[in-house]
């Protein structure tokens, strides 16, 4: 049976210096404990405050960038940006406006190179795309400036993206005409105007690049329904005078300059807006003197028709002073039409004889297209009557 020893009672001076021990333990560890939170509080205000002044700093510089690109000096900008993003790296935005300063200060290749490294962490950025393009397009490169303008109006957009892909669709026009593709840029402008919303300047601006598209037609549509919807815009009643003018539609040219040249506004544009206007207006009044449209009065037709016959005359007869005739066989032809004219012609006589009428207007339209490929260009009349052989029907339309 085993045999404990018993341990005698601690004194009172024993337990007393042991509750001291205890006590100094205790304080020492807590006083460990307090000073490495004392350490820990100090290191993290100090890496705050550092912190906080590293992105006041990048901050700084961000603004100094912006600024100096804001003020047109790109170069300044590009200095700035570079110092925000070493005292905050991987800011992407920031990184943006750095790529876009390299290339507003003609830096095309190492901005070429940020922005596809942009794109490769956000291949669908419209904002990236539009910017490459914008690059490619500067340096010549006609496809691959095509191809990121496309994926720019495919791509995200933050904020009002509709609007920012309709901006983008006619800058991509622009770039297009520049290039002298204007079926292509017609077909974007066709889009365009069809999801375009109903704000008239927006849809001014879409009719003017038709126009540099060789689509007149499309053009005038727009700029008419705009005239309806403000009867005194004159952007829009200028722009439709001047495309129904272009279509032949002169005798809409007419209302439409004559509403424009009567808006007081007119006066505030450039001169040269004026003198078109006006120049214009005075073409179209002067062509429909000359046309013998089908509401006229026998006579007043007829006299119409006597006086366009003698302009044409006098021009083929000048144009074939120096070359006879004969020389070419659609000369010859008219020489032989005009041989085959009665000697007297008078207003009574085409008053009874529609058929001549209308041979008489068939020959001077020919005489006048025949002439301006032989003879050059014509003026006075005889343009204006080249005018109206381009499409009669299309004048009082």
């Amino acid at each position: 049976m085993p045999v404990f020893e018993l341990r005698s009672p601690l004194s009172a001076e024993e337990r007393l210096e042991k509750r001291k021990l205890i006590v100094r333990d205790v304080t020492t560890l807590l006083s460990l404990f307090a000073i490495t939170a004392i350490l820990a509080t100090l290191t993290w205000l100090l890496f705050n405050s550092f912190s906080t002044h590293r992105a006041d700093l990048a901050q700084r510089w961000l603004q100094r960038g912006r600024t100096a690109m804001a003020t047109g000096h790109p170069e300044q900008a590009v200095q700035a940006l570079r110092s925000a993003l070493e005292y905050q790296p991987d800011q992407r935005q920031t990184e943006i406006e750095l790529a876009t300063a390299l290339a507003a200060a003609g830096q095309d290749t190492e901005a070429t190179a940020y922005f596809n490294t942009l794109l490769e962490t956000e291949p669908g950025s419209g904002p990236i795309n539009l910017e490459l393009a914008r690059l490619s397009a500067k340096q010549g490169h006609e496809a691959q400036a095509v191809e990121s303008y496309q994926r720019a109006l495919d791509g995200t957009w933050q904020g009002d993206g509709y609007l920012r892909r309709l901006s983008v669709r006619l800058e991509l026009v622009r770039y297009l005409l520049s290039q002298h593709d204007a079926a292509r840029a017609r077909n974007h402008l066709l889009i365009a105007s069809g999801n375009a919303p109903d704000e008239p300047n927006i849809k001014l601006e879409i009719a003017g690049l038709l126009e540099q598209a060789q689509d007149p037609l499309t053009a005038f549509d727009i700029y008419r329904k705009v005239a309806l919807g403000k009867p005194d815009h004159l952007e829009a009643l200028e722009g439709a005078g001047r495309t129904a003018a272009a279509l032949g539609h002169y005798l809409l040219a007419r209302e439409y300059l004559s509403r424009a040249l009567e808006d007081p506004a007119l006066e505030t544009q450039p001169a040269a807006v004026r003198d078109a206007v006006r120049d214009t207006l005075a073409d179209a009044v002067h062509l429909l003197a000359l046309y013998p449209g089908p509401e006229l009065s026998a006579r007043a037709r007829a006299e119409r028709i006597l006086h366009d016959t003698g302009v044409a005359r006098e021009r083929f007869t000048a144009c074939t002073a120096d070359i006879p005739a004969s020389k070419t066989p659609v000369a010859a032809d008219l020489a032989g039409r005009w041989q085959a004219v009665p000697a007297k012609l008078t207003a009574r006589g085409l008053e009874i004889d529609p058929e001549l009428e209308q041979t008489l207007m068939t020959l001077v339209y020919d005489t006048e297209k025949m002439t301006a490929q032989r003879c050059g260009k014509p003026t006075g009349e005889d343009a204006l009557l080249l005018q109206i052989a381009q499409a009669p029907w299309a004048v009082e339309q």
